[in-house]
């Protein structure tokens, strides 16, 4: 299963640490519910079949080798190493606004692991919609401030 860095992995990425204990229950969560999200939304490991790696949400959660840490200097919910693939953090923005935010900020990260681009791609967060934290609605950009699903986030 997709591991949680809690002092016992030492993250390639310089100044990637530990997710700070009073943060690990809303990453259990997260992870608790991506697995939910790959049993109740089909849709979802469809979805991230299509991006360019071409593995399922469920192939991503089950890899051990993946690791999720936290960037105590960045403004970003999210980030995924480039040089290092299968590092992953999740940082106190996303943590401040709450678990569904985290969980969101998770699948979109994996997103990213599975080969979605950064920048002006939106892949990585209409994942956050394939897994059912948004409105279709939204995807036009009409923001629906009560889902995780931000149509104002890029890559």
């Amino acid at each position: 299963m997709i591991q949680m860095n809690i002092g016992d992995h030492v993250s390639p990425r310089a100044g990637w640490v530990l997710i700070p204990n009073r943060w690990r229950d809303q990453v259990r969560w997260a992870r608790q519910n991506a697995f939910r999200i790959t049993h109740d939304i089909p849709a979802a490991n469809v979805y991230f079949r299509s991006l360019p790696n071409g593995r399922s949400l469920t192939d991503l959660l089950n890899d051990g080798s993946l690791w999720l840490n936290h960037d105590p200097v960045s403004n970003a919910y999210g980030i995924t190493s480039g040089a290092h693939p299968t590092e992953m953090a999740i940082n106190a923005s996303a943590f401040r606004i709450g678990r569904w935010t985290v969980l969101a900020t998770l699948v979109h990260e994996l997103a990213h692991v599975n080969g979605a681009p950064g920048g002006n791609d939106r892949r990585a967060e209409e994942a956050v919609l394939a897994c059912g934290m948004g409105r279709r609605s939204e995807k036009g950009g009409h923001d629906d401030p009560f889902t995780p699903y931000n149509p104002g986030i890029g890559g």
